[in-house]
């Protein structure tokens, strides 16, 4: 991408559009932005966390592998409403967010030996 303007009011430089869209929300106190695309079955796929996610990923082959595919089985499970693919990308949905839980914690719990 073309090199992104510099914010009119505050001056500050971004490293990607990821960071400009988010100060440009902060500054004008708005909800995040984090479009999502309504598909079949109740389902719905944040396009704007997975784009941001891809590009915070995008050295980590395997990472990037792993989101493509659950997204591609999300699309799946919402045309075709199938029992058993709804069951895996539930599964790998609390997986990804235990995960993240899990490295949360452990920072933390890593920081209080620090402290002591």
């Amino acid at each position: 991408m073309d090199e992104i303007p510099c914010c009119e009011l505050c001056g500050e430089q971004f490293d990607n559009i990821f960071e400009a869209t988010d100060h440009l929300v902060e500054d004008g106190g708005e909800q995040p932005f984090d479009p999502r695309m309504r598909l079949p079955n109740g389902y719905s796929l944040m396009i704007g966390s997975l784009l941001r996610q891809i590009f915070h990923c995008a050295d980590e082959a395997t990472e990037v592998k792993r989101i493509v595919e659950m997204t591609y089985a999300t699309l799946f499970a919402a045309e075709h409403d199938t029992h058993e693919m709804k069951r895996l990308v539930e599964e790998a949905i609390v997986h990804e967010h235990m995960s993240a839980f899990d490295s949360q914690l452990e920072h933390l719990l890593d920081g209080d030996k620090n402290d002591g």
